[in-house]
């Protein structure tokens, strides 16, 4: 889609801002664990985050509590260059907290803290709370799966996806499924899946998400059904496995960087950023997958704590590999 010449900022993300805690020495469980180090967290955070370190101009579209870690995330968020003049603080509700640990073979383990009309925010972010100048603002519209878990923010994410695409602007959905985040039958979840691959025009997965969404043990037919939805390009990635990469013109295979994994939340979100940041910046898909997957090698192989990747950085690291 062609993209606005007067935008203000490069993208718009709407999503969940929370605060999570994680041990400071990898590997450690929970139980086991002297000291845990405070990190602005969820998908659209990591992703604005990401985003904003690699030179992109970052507007954050988001909810927190009237308390100290809400005004604390906000001067995070704010201190890495992220517009949070859409970030509002909800009278009555506490800002949601996440515990997380992984082990050294990289599984992850979360604890979520948000409870509704309680601390759950942005549950309050309605259609009538969004305004379209907060979408149009930007050339590029960003929403991940946490947005459309529920009613009514599902009804106001996907308003705002068609007031950006009616504005011309480009709509990005990236999926980062979490089954144990729905309450709705798998039916119902795999449809709304698919309503928001329809709003988009440019969709990121990876394997497992796409194979359960269009019920296929095959990851190039679920590539192709995803492209059949309407999005332009559909991206599908596995690990440090090859990316599957599918366009109007294109249909291709982009290889990822092998390296020692230290910690690995979070690396769908720096991919889908170093992605992004490559598209903005007119490279052919091609590369702009292959720089995300960069990005994402990057952000896995630092601690937990390390701040995410610069240009520069990931460019150097691109380059022992060309």
């Amino acid at each position: 889609m062609q993209q606005a010449n007067n935008s203000v900022l490069d993208v718009v993300v709407i999503g969940s801002a929370l605060v999570e805690l994680t041990p400071k020495e990898a590997g450690i469980p929970l139980e086991d664990a002297e000291c845990f180090i405070p990190m602005p967290a969820g998908s659209a955070t990591n992703f604005a985050l990401a985003l904003a370190a690699l030179g992109a101009k970052v507007g954050f579209l988001s909810r927190v509590g009237q308390d100290e870690l809400g005004r604390w995330l906000i001067k995070r968020l704010a201190g890495y260059g992220i517009d949070t003049s859409t970030i509002k603080s909800v009278p009555g509700h506490l800002t949601p907290v996440s515990f997380c640990w992984a082990d050294r073979f990289g599984q992850k383990t979360f604890y979520f803290y948000r409870l509704p009309e309680f601390s759950d925010p942005m549950a309050t972010l309605t259609l009538n709370a969004l305004h379209s100048c907060e979408i149009l603002r930007a050339k590029m519209f960003d929403f991940t799966e946490a947005a459309i878990r529920a009613q009514p923010l599902r009804q106001a994410v996907l308003h705002a996806a068609n007031i950006a695409r009616g504005g011309n602007r480009t709509v990005c959905y990236a999926v980062n499924y979490r089954p144990d985040s729905w309450s709705e039958p798998l039916r119902i979840v795999r449809d709304v899946q698919k309503q928001a691959i329809a709003a988009a025009d440019i969709v990121l997965m990876n394997h497992h998400e796409a194979c359960f969404i269009f019920q296929t043990d095959d990851a190039f037919q679920a590539l192709d059904a995803a492209r059949a939805l309407g999005p332009s390009v559909v991206i599908i990635t596995a690990g440090d496995a090859p990316v599957l990469l599918a366009s109007v013109s294109l249909r291709t295979t982009i290889p990822s960087f092998p390296v020692a994994v230290q910690y690995d939340v979070g690396a769908g979100d720096t991919f889908h950023a170093g992605f992004i940041a490559a598209y903005l910046r007119g490279l052919p898909l091609p590369q702009a997958v292959r720089w995300g997957a960069g990005a994402a090698a990057v952000k896995i192989s630092r601690p937990a704590f390390a701040s995410p990747p610069t240009s520069e950085q990931v460019e150097q690291f691109m380059a022992r590999y060309s």
